[in-house]
């Protein structure tokens, strides 16, 4: 058995069951599709009852301007795992082309800051340790991150592909799992195709492919309904880990208000490992009012 050794890393990039509704963490393109400033917060307690699980919590706000070609956005979040902390602002823009009467397609890049902080210290209480192949120091890095993206929406379709991590200057630290976090790319495929079930009903499949080098292809496939465009339940199974049950409601005509519980379909299946993710997105729309001569 200890001859026997072999590599394994467990989940790298952030992951969202409410992504369809928070897409600027994944395609920097997605910058200005709703026409407003749009505020979304989310806030993700992956495997709540494992000491040092995975916390995520993301704030994003986007908007277009005016001349209806330009989107700006900003990426921030902060990620809690164990003793290591990772902390993202990213700067977003996009660049609109009409493509039809109703459809466009969006050209994005980001650039920002990932900050990782992984406290050593508190694993071994304090204590001083002088062998060299235990680290017990704080480590403190930085690293500039490059990420692109395009995404072609019109009445009905959503097609988006991104790659949110296309360069990082990366970790340094190559004697510890540090360097594995957060710095390696990603490449995303999402897709949404809206139906009308009814005036009141409409149904909205789609489907996210995950893919990172050296790393099995993960896909999440999800199912979303929207009732009198208040209410919208949904279903989501992501590849051989969970299903997830969905609910947003619309508390005002630009509020609304989501959750998702996450169930493990693995070995794991206990209350410990289930997830829990709020989401709040605030859309400001823009109303322009036609005024008429009375003459």
């Amino acid at each position: 058995m200890c001859l026997i050794s072999k590599n394994l890393y467990s989940q790298s990039a952030i992951q969202f069951s409410q992504y369809f509704s928070n897409q600027l963490v994944l395609n920097p393109a997605y910058a200005g599709s709703e026409d407003a400033l749009s505020l979304t917060m989310v806030h993700r307690n992956q495997w709540s009852g494992v000491d040092g699980a995975p916390k995520t919590t993301t704030l994003t706000a986007h908007t277009m301007f005016k001349n209806q070609h330009t989107g700006l956005g900003v990426n921030f979040f902060v990620d809690q795992i164990n003793i290591h902390k990772n902390v993202n602002f990213s700067g977003i823009y996009s660049y609109r082309i009409k493509t039809g009467k109703n459809s466009y397609l969006n050209l994005g890049l980001q650039a920002g800051i990932y900050y990782l902080n992984s406290d050593y210290t508190s694993l071994i209480g304090g204590t001083q340790i002088d062998d060299p192949g235990i680290g017990y120091e704080n480590i403190s890095e930085s690293a500039f991150q490059f990420g692109t993206g395009i995404y072609f929406k019109n009445k009905n379709l959503e097609v988006g592909l991104s790659a949110p991590i296309l360069y990082s200057t990366g970790i340094d630290h190559m004697d510890n799992e540090s360097s594995f976090l957060g710095t390696t790319q990603h490449y995303f495929l999402f897709t949404r195709y809206k139906i009308r079930i009814s005036p009141d009903v409409q149904l909205n499949p789609g489907f996210l492919l995950k893919s990172n080098p050296g790393w099995p292809l993960a896909y999440d496939i999800n199912v979303d309904t929207w009732i009198k465009e208040v209410l919208m339940l949904a279903v989501s199974y992501r590849s051989y880990e969970t299903i997830s049950s969905i609910v947003q409601v619309k508390v005002l005509p630009q509020m609304k208000i989501g959750y998702s519980f996450d169930f493990p379909l693995s070995k794991a299946q206990s209350r410990n490992f289930n997830s829990h993710e709020i989401m709040i997105n605030y859309l400001f729309k823009y109303k322009d009012y036609n005024v008429k001569n009375p003459r």
